[in-house]
């Protein structure tokens, strides 16, 4: 039988990164928030036009994971017993990103999560913030931890894909540079992780719109998951349907910010 990756497996391989990869501090634990998912080729072929759906299910899960966590130990009589420890992620929002294995190291129904924690300079008793990272691989229904390491949070700046320049609500000449194969684009929030958070209107959704670079073909797609819309070239998106881009184009959100998009 041939053996593939779902989205429901991609979430409890989330869910059993996070939990075996928080940090003990003296008064609570650190959970990691940031997830980035390796698949086989195949898979990532088969789920890409579904991450964003993927997505919304494992921040729900990881929400309610959370709160179950900081439920544990909970009774009227607790006030007589230690307190249980505080669970808490070390940054808002999760970020929940895609990629394909090219070190073909993986087999299809293969899935690697590596994570990672923002730990605060009090917590090493040190200057500088250090990022943990935790690397765990679900193969067969089995999840396992393949290493926990520390790095510093500076280091090369990986090669950009696009930029993307815009300006805000006050005028200010921005420019993102994209360095991930997938980014999410909007106002963001307290429970809402995009990586460019922009500035702007309330039109623009917390959530607005996606851009994913096809790793073979190097080609851009766009996707609009927003309340309000989302053009491109002055042609108006189909929501929640990926659309190629063009090396250069004009993005307009909500009709209230225009973004120019280049493919570098």
């Amino acid at each position: 039988m041939e053996t593939k990756a779902s989205g429901k497996d991609i979430i409890l391989a989330i869910l059993d990164n996070m939990r075996q990869s928080g940090e003990p501090l003296l008064y609570r634990t650190l959970l990691p928030s940031h997830f980035d998912v390796y698949l086989h080729r195949e898979d990532y072929s088969r789920l890409s036009s579904v991450f964003n759906i993927i997505r919304d299910e494992c921040v729900k899960a990881l929400d309610q994971e959370l709160t179950g966590l900081n439920k544990q130990g909970f009774s009227l009589l607790s006030a007589l017993k230690p307190k249980p420890p505080k669970y808490e992620t070390a940054q808002r929002g999760w970020s929940i990103k895609y990629y394909i294995d090219e070190n073909n190291e993986l087999s299809p129904g293969d899935i690697m999560v590596d994570s990672r924690i923002a730990l605060p300079a009090t917590a090493e008793y040190s200057v500088g913030t250090k990022t943990q990272r935790a690397e765990t691989i679900s193969s067969g229904g089995e999840t396992r931890m393949l290493r926990k390491f520390q790095e510093g949070e500076k280091k090369e700046n990986p090669p950009a894909h696009a930029r993307l320049a815009y300006k805000d609500k006050e005028g200010r000449a921005r420019e993102y540079l994209m360095t991930s194969a997938e980014i999410s684009i909007g106002r963001g929030g307290h429970s809402e992780f995009c990586d460019l958070e922009l500035d702007g209107p309330t039109d623009i959704s917390r959530q607005h719109l996606y851009l994913r670079l096809d790793s073979e073909t190097r080609e851009f797609f766009i996707q609009d998951v927003s309340r309000f819309g989302t053009s491109v070239n002055g042609e108006k998106l189909k929501h929640k349907e990926w659309i190629r881009l063009q090396t250069k184009s004009i993005i307009v959100l909500a009709n209230a910010m225009e973004i120019e998009f280049e493919q570098l």
